[in-house]
């Protein structure tokens, strides 16, 4: 069973000893997170500032501050929120009646594949988000893996395995092109993934 990563406060963002900071998890320290998740999915991580995020939460940007103990602890906190989020929705779909569709259907959304890109550029500059970002894409993976072995039985030769990271890769890439304007050859893709999953999961 796979085990859901660490979604805690992180204790670099709770009030560290000698020093007056935000209510953790409190209406601005939220506001806060949701303006840096504003201009990390529509400006990219390069556009990612005490500044940009004071600007668009409508704060002082000394207040950004306040409430973070430094933007690594910003950023890890984001990440940690969207985990929560994601989690809960992947449990859901696990426990759903068709459960590789619905990871499928989840895959193909578009909303957060910008997000995940720049967290995953993140990671390679953040050492802490990086083992974060690994956990998760861990435990996400396992569970899904988990779901597609018990929904699939005897009805496929493909490996559960295979299919996660296969059908989760292709959903990637076809966000990304269409995202670009490219969408030479998505038709016939999804064509074939419709049919291999009427077979599997009538």
């Amino acid at each position: 069973m796979a085990t859901a990563p660490a979604i805690d406060v992180p204790h670099d963002v709770q009030k560290p000893a000698g020093r007056r900071m935000g209510a953790v998890g409190g209406a601005s320290w939220s506001a806060m997170l949701d303006a840096a998740e504003h201009v990390l999915s529509d400006e990219g991580y390069a556009a990612l500032s005490s500044r940009r995020i004071a600007e668009v939460a409508g704060f002082k940007q000394r207040l950004v501050y306040y409430y973070f103990q430094s933007m690594d602890a910003l950023v890890t906190a984001m990440f940690r929120r969207m985990v929560a989020r994601e989690t809960e929705r992947l449990k859901e779909i696990a426990a759903s009646a068709r459960p590789i569709r619905n990871f499928w259907e989840l895959a193909r959304e578009s909303r957060d594949t910008r997000l995940s890109a720049e967290f995953l550029a993140l990671a390679h500059r953040n050492a802490e988000l990086n083992k974060e970002v690994v956990d998760f894409i861990t435990f996400s993976r396992q569970l899904q893996i988990t779901a597609l072995e018990k929904a699939t039985a005897d009805r496929s030769d493909i490996p559960a395995s295979a299919m996660v990271v296969l059908g989760t890769n292709l959903a990637l890439s076809l966000n990304r092109e269409a995202a670009l304007g490219v969408d030479l050859g998505h038709a016939a893709a999804e064509t074939v993934i419709t049919e291999i999953l009427d077979r599997i999961e009538p």
